[in-house]
């Protein structure tokens, strides 16, 4: 079964990101027009660390479930070594 796909690109989002900072940067905008390109700024990178923040929380699961894997086979080739015997 194949998961489903985010409407969020973010490599995308963050490529438009950074247009608009380029082309804020370039100072030829007028007033509206550079309220409106921060306005589309600022969702832009809500939705970036929002997606950061989604990524970071599965790999923590992820390594947590490993983590407890490693251990549990840790302790478990500990109780069969002749040194835990001792």
């Amino acid at each position: 079964m194949k998961a489903k796909k985010s409407s969020f690109d973010f490599e995308t989002s963050l490529k438009k990101l950074e247009q608009i900072v380029a082309t804020m940067e370039q100072g030829n905008l007028s007033l509206e027009e550079s309220l409106k390109m921060f306005q589309e700024g600022i969702a832009l990178t809500k939705k970036c660390q929002e997606a950061i923040s989604n990524v970071e929380q599965q790999v923590m699961i992820l390594v947590d479930d490993h983590l407890e894997d490693f251990n549990a086979q840790t302790e478990n080739s500990n109780e069969h070594s002749p040194s835990a015997s001792l």
